[in-house]
Formats: structure tokens, sequence, C-alpha cells
């Protein structure tokens, strides 16, 4: 067996940080989920795939030890998401065949709890007797999203177009865009110019901007043509992002923003986002506009014929004869799209 190249040996140390930190002693978490970024860089030193980047591959290898908001806006963000539902499967199926770990592996010393609280400690009452009771799709309840992008500028998104609507601003008028927020938007939506369509994804200007170009942000939006686009470039660097003292003092719990137009006409338009947003429990969708998603997606792949009767089979899924005809329906020839 060839030995580690010294690039794999150089993490060791910054790994075992705790040793170091004035933090409590902290249990050793070798592997952490599954996965330390230092074996990852001599495979990708060592792979033979043309541009293999080394970067990306330790971008990957540290979100799949936990999920790292640096990698929000790339292709690493939904692979937190893919990558515990996976090992979540992946685990019940080791299980299944005999594989073996330890009985006591959450709370006692030395157990996950432990573990991930620094020596903490952690609260047992909001975990014993408490799963499934109740199931979160039950309570808070399912969301549905109305825009492609972080959930937590879509309030900003729906003042931004409230805004637009109501007072029939064109984009040539405007001036400048401010959105007043607190930390807990504006840390996570982290880019203040999108260059491709992943960024946009957590992009407060790109956010307001599509709305203020076609006052709307559906799949056809999120796209890097759109996203590079002179007009929309243009847009964003109106944009200001402005941390409120007076949002942030009010706390994290929710999703508060302000939105201010600068118009050409020297008047300044102000909307405040509405903290329930909107496709939550707290603020759910009409039937209407949760068919104008179904369709905005759906339009991408099939033609219109199909999503209007596909709309209608689910709606009456329960009557359905036979569920081979939605299959036929979804089954329909690709839509010819125009973006």
């Amino acid at each position: 067996m060839r030995p580690a190249p010294r690039s794999s040996r150089r993490f060791s140390p910054a790994s075992r940080s705790s040793a170091r930190s004035p933090r409590p002693s902290v249990p050793a978490t070798t592997g952490r989920a599954s996965t330390r970024p230092a074996p990852s860089a001599p495979s990708a030193r060592r792979s033979p795939r043309p541009g293999c980047s080394v970067s990306n591959t330790l971008a990957i290898a540290a979100s799949s030890a936990s999920g790292i908001r640096v990698n929000f806006g790339s292709m690493t963000k939904p692979l937190h998401v893919g990558r515990a539902s996976q090992n979540g499967v992946v685990a019940a199926e080791l299980a299944a065949r005999g594989f073996t770990g330890g009985r006591d592996a959450l709370d006692p010393p030395w157990g996950f709890f432990q573990a991930f609280s620094h020596g903490e400690g952690f609260d047992a009452d909001r975990i014993v007797g408490r799963l499934g009771d109740p199931h979160t799709i039950v309570w808070p309840g399912v969301s549905i999203k109305p825009y492609p992008c972080g959930v937590l500028g879509h309030p900003t998104m729906d003042a931004m177009r409230r805004l637009v609507i109501a007072h029939d601003v064109q984009p040539e008028s405007i001036v400048g865009i401010r959105v007043r927020a607190g930390s807990n938007i504006l840390n996570p939506l982290r880019y203040p110019i999108a260059t491709n369509a992943l960024e946009a994804k957590f992009c407060p200007a790109f956010m307001v901007s599509a709305i203020a170009l076609r006052r709307k942000a559906g799949i056809r939006e999120f796209n890097d043509e759109f996203v590079r686009s002179a007009p929309m470039q243009a847009m964003m660097r109106k944009v200001e992002r402005v941390l409120d003292p007076e949002i942030e003092a009010q706390g994290w719990e929710r999703i508060r923003s302000t939105v201010e137009v600068d118009l050409d006409d020297g008047r300044t338009l102000v909307e405040e986002a509405d903290e329930r947003y909107r496709g939550g429990p707290d603020l759910p969708f009409t039937r209407g506009e949760l068919h104008e998603k179904f369709s905005d997606c759906a339009s991408l792949v099939l033609p219109p014929s199909a999503i209007d009767e596909t709309v209608g089979m689910v709606e009456a899924l329960e009557d359905l004869p036979d569920v081979s005809e939605l299959s036929r329906v979804l089954s329909a020839a690709p839509a010819v799209v125009a973006q």
C-alpha cells in the first residue's frame, strides 16, 4: 500500500482543534457523520477524470461530514438533504442485515448528543416520548414553496411583488432598492450578486430583481441565462442589503423584512413583508396558487393539455378507477419549452 500524500496529513491537526480550544473537551468524533475532508484530497489529486477539482472535492467531503452554509449556492446544498435521507436508509438496511452498532449510541457520555453539543448537554424532554408525537406533517404542517429558492427570501419577494403591482412600477423607473432585514435572513442568503442560477437561490438582489423585471420568479427565471442577462445584472447592482437594527432586535423566530424602492420621480415606495411566509402552515396556498405552482413547474416537461388533465385527476384521485390513467397522462409527449 502506498503511503498517503502529505496533503492528507496536513488536515489532521485542524480536525483536532478541540484539544487547543478554550471550550470544554469534546469527545472525539472520528469521521463525524461519515466523511472527513482529508482522505478526499489525495483521491482528487490522483483522479484520472479531467476537471476533478480538489476544491470541489473538499467542499463535497466537508458537507458529507455535516452540512455547512458555505456550500449554499452550489450543487452541494441539495446534497445535504439527499445525503441525510440516504444515510438513514443505509443505516436501516445495514441493521436489517445484522450490522451492529452501540446499543446506547445517542444519550450517554461519548454518545451522539454529547459529542454534537460540545459536551454542554442536551434537553432530553424534547426527545423522549416525542418521536412521531406529533408527526411534523401534522404539526407544524406541510410547506410548499412559492418560489424555487431559499424560503428566507420568500416574504421579501412577495412584498416586492405586491409593491410593483400596486404601484405599476416599471423596471426602467427604478433607481434603487433596499432590502432591510435581520441577520437571520441576510447571513444565509449570502450572495450580494448572483452569477448563476444556483447562487441566485441565495441572493436577495436576484430575488427582488426578478420580481422587478418580470413580476414573477418561477422555475423559468432561475436559469443561468436570465441570471447573467444584462438587465438582470444591472438591476441587481441597484439593490442594497441593509441589516436593520430594529428588525434584528425583534429576534430570529420570524422572517421579517422591509422593501424600499426609490423611483426616478423622487418617490420612495415601502412595503413590509408578511411574517407568515406564503405556502406555510400559517398562510397556506389557495387551490389556485397550488395549481399555478404545479403548472409552472410541469410546463417544462408537459404540454398544457396534459397539465390540465393531470390536475383534474389528482384532485379526484380517490375516485380514479385506474391509477394507470394518471401514468399515461404524465408520460405525454414533452412540451416545447421556450425560456
